[in-house]
């Protein structure tokens, strides 16, 4: 059970970012991106763009895909499925 609990707190962390929550919303709108592009889309640089895909991707919250000399960047179900489900709780009214 333990294992389980570590799996589901590094899937939290992987969003435990409003940088990372805003990558995935791009990749999620544009498909995918490199993260050269990333970055220059978040306004961040290269390296930080970087470390953020590394954690989302380690979360299982991305694909890597190499196409020639760049890798590009998806969205996996599990991030859009998160996502919503973030989205969700945060209209509703806490009780």
């Amino acid at each position: 059970m333990a294992n389980n609990d570590r799996g589901r707190a590094k899937l939290a962390g992987g969003l435990a970012n409003h940088r990372r929550i805003e990558m995935i919303r791009l990749l999620q709108i544009r498909g995918n991106l490199c993260v050269e592009e990333l970055a220059n889309e978040c306004g961040v640089q290269v390296s930080t763009a970087s470390e953020h895909a590394r954690r989302l991707h380690e979360a299982g919250l991305i694909k890597k895909k190499a196409e020639g000399r760049r890798v590009r960047l998806y969205p996996t179900r599990r991030a859009t499925t998160l996502l919503s489900t973030i989205d969700l709780l945060w209209d509703s009214s806490p009780d």
